[in-house]
């Protein structure tokens, strides 16, 4: 696969640090297609207040560097970057909101949005580029609209599922686990409101995009269930490092196993499915690892925790290690994107149990298992089956790694690049077919401002 390039002609926007924008990026830039990253805070360690931190508090400053190392990467000069640190800002004071203040919680969350999409759009008028790749809850207030009009081909990275998927699994748990239900987003307060709202933007960003790209199949048969052409979809699964996540080297598979569940300790991650299968599957010599933040009011997790060890949130850098030193993967997650822990599992050569939601490339039988959501009992039988069969993980162990090194990043790379180049094509295209009393319009909507 080969990704035909375009000199500096796209513009990619996310307000946060996730991995899949910061590798877009990166592919972007090896294609020579790179032409702004709209980010929130990135960090530049050449920076003359980088060198002020260092200098005034060096300690300080290396305790910042864990959490700073992922805002910046090499591939991504800060003279390419537009950064938005109002949005970190912002997402602090909603954290400190959750819960209590729900009204001025939204109120801030719906500034913040509308503070980046408008920054975006500004920067879209004043230096069309040739495609926006956006991800999603970002432009479908100003944004998107405005590409419309100024001819600019639009491209959407969905990081999450379906929202009607998510309306669906909302209903179904408030009824099945009213217990658990307020554990949904763990210590995250659900706002219904809030999550309504969030909803309809999502929902006008599929309207809006030529091209979405989504990591996973499931997703696109969601899509696809609503009425989205699937000639507007193309999956391009997500990636681990493949050189920070490895197996252990030396590793030796024996009667003793543990289990791993990685991630956000929550009700839309199946914890409650989890934690009910190993209180049927527990055992001498096994033990249950939850690698995450624990809701600080464990609830009814409380009396299903014997034999489970709560190792609490981790610094990025420390993950490897204890993917590593784990014997199987669990994740039954009720809703997801495509969980990037799942691609560093197998990267660590863990055999891994998952749900189609997942979004994971397990494939049954090979890497792990897929067992449906919410099925205790069928989640229990394949933990049972890996615990008690050392050959078999060990087998699976192998076939993990093997299919991670299958996605790596720099694939995602290509086929991000491929994708934008497809769509630039295909609109080049269109626009030769096009009257010419329709290119002058679009060479006079491209005079479009934004204050």
């Amino acid at each position: 696969m080969q990704a035909r390039t375009s000199r500096e002609s796209v513009v990619v926007a996310c307000p946060d640090a996730r991995p899949p924008a910061y590798q877009a990026a990166i592919g972007l830039g090896r294609a020579g297609m790179l032409k702004r990253f709209v980010t929130s805070y990135y960090h530049d360690p050449e920076s003359l207040a980088s060198s002020l931190a260092r200098r005034v508090s060096p300690r300080a400053f290396a305790r910042w560097q864990r959490v700073l190392v992922r805002r910046h990467d090499v591939e991504i000069p800060a003279a390419r970057v537009s950064s938005v640190p109002s949005v970190d800002i912002a997402l602090k004071l909603e954290s400190r909101l959750a819960g209590t203040r729900p009204r001025l919680k939204r109120a801030v969350a719906k500034a913040r949005t509308h503070w980046f999409d408008r920054h975006l759009a500004r920067r879209l008028s004043s230096d069309p580029p040739e495609t926006l790749l956006v991800f999603s809850d970002v432009g479908a207030g100003v944004s998107l609209p405005l590409c419309r009009r100024l001819g600019i081909g639009t491209v959407l990275s969905m990081v999450h599922g379906d929202v009607r998927e998510e309306a669906e699994v909302l209903e179904t748990e408030a009824a099945l686990a009213p217990d658990f239900f307020p554990m949904y987003l763990g210590d995250g307060a659900l706002d219904q409101v809030e999550l309504s709202w969030l909803h309809e933007r999502r929902l006008r960003d599929l309207a809006l995009a030529d091209l979405v790209l989504v990591p996973s199949e499931h997703i696109a048969d969601e899509l696809a269930s609503h009425g989205l052409p699937r000639e507007r979809v193309r999956v391009i699964p997500y990636a681990a490092d493949c050189r920070r996540f490895r197996p252990l080297s030396g590793k030796r598979h024996e009667a003793s196993c543990t289990f791993l569940f990685a991630g956000g300790i929550s009700q839309r991650k199946g914890i409650k499915y989890l934690l009910e299968a190993w209180a049927q599957v527990r055992r001498p010599g096994w033990k249950l690892q939850l690698l995450g933040a624990a809701p600080k009011n464990l609830g009814p997790m409380a009396g299903l925790l014997d034999g489970v060890e709560l190792l609490g949130r981790v610094g990025h850098p420390e993950v490897p290690a204890h993917m590593a030193a784990a014997d199987v993967f669990v994740f039954p997650s009720l809703f997801e994107g495509s969980a990037v822990v799942t691609y560093e599992a197998l990267a660590c050569g863990l055999p891994s149990i998952v749900t189609a939601a997942a979004g994971s490339v397990v494939r049954h039988g090979a890497e792990g298992f897929h067992v449906p959501a919410r099925n205790v009992a069928a989640l229990a039988a394949e933990m049972e089956r890996l615990g008690d069969d050392p050959r078999l993980r060990a087998r699976m162990s192998a076939a993990a790694r093997s299919r991670a090194l299958d996605f790596d990043w720099p694939r995602y790379h290509v086929a991000v690049a491929d994708a934008v180049s497809d769509l630039s094509r295909s609109r080049t295209e269109a626009d030769r077919r096009a009257p010419s009393h329709r290119r002058a319009e679009a060479a006079a909507k491209s005079n479009t401002r934004i204050s």
